[in-house]
């Protein structure tokens, strides 16, 4: 009984050892994904059906990490489509492009970016993917101000993170902060599903600029005269 009250010390003294080496990094890699997984429980296929992430596509993700989302969309997309994976930390990304090449997908390239720009390389990207990330945005309002550059005409953003009103802790953000921060970059919500996980998959698009008295102004001038 004692050498084996010894063993499980020994455990019990490794494990906080491992986890104290994961909070000093800054960034723990393979097992802090796995904890993460395990904590989100998201269904990824279903959330991917919702945000309408099709083979052949051309993808960003903002705060990619490791690799937690990108992958399974990598392999949805395929060959014929691209991923391009963002991410403040150089190391997330040298995890992520790890994984990718283990599970030899080709259509993923990193992208380091800024806390207000994700500086994706393309300016047709069909769908912009935050998941789980969002909430943590030092700037919000400006990221999405200067995400709208990437996109094509036609394309959206789709936040994915926990649900606030399904039992989320507090940090997450609710449904009215993510739009409030939406409104004021210049979208609006096309699309909004709460039954998936009890995550929030919010899918937002580029606003329409309204018609308003100066654009009827406009038109009226624009209009041929009639002859006198």
């Amino acid at each position: 009984m004692r050498r084996l009250g010894r063993t499980s010390r020994f455990v019990l003294v490794f494990v906080v050892l491992g986890v104290c080496a994961v909070a000093a990094s800054g960034y723990g890699g393979r097992l802090l994904s796995v904890l993460r997984a395990a904590s989100w429980n998201l269904d990824v296929e279903r959330a991917m059906d919702a945000a309408g992430v099709r083979p052949g596509m051309v993808v960003g993700e903002a705060g990619a990490g490791d690799g937690y989302f990108t992958l399974p969309m990598a392999r949805r997309i395929g060959a014929a489509g691209a991923v391009y994976a963002n991410d403040i930390s150089r190391r997330a990304l040298g995890e992520l492009a790890d994984h990718a090449k283990r599970e030899r997908l080709d259509n993923i390239q990193t992208v380091v970016g800024d806390v207000d720009d994700p500086r994706f390389p393309r300016r047709d990207l069909e769908l912009i993917v935050v998941v789980h990330a969002f909430h943590d945005f030092d700037q919000p309002v400006e990221w999405l101000r200067n995400a709208r550059q990437y996109l094509r005409p036609g394309g959206a953003v789709v936040i994915i993170d926990r649900d606030p009103l399904q039992g989320a802790e507090r940090h997450f953000w609710s449904r009215e902060q993510i739009l409030g921060h939406a409104r004021s970059a210049g979208y609006e919500m096309t699309k909004l599903v709460d039954d998936i996980s009890s995550h929030l998959i919010i899918v937002i698009t580029p606003a329409e600029p309204r018609r308003g008295a100066g654009s009827l102004r406009g038109a009226i001038a624009s209009m041929p005269r009639a002859a006198v």
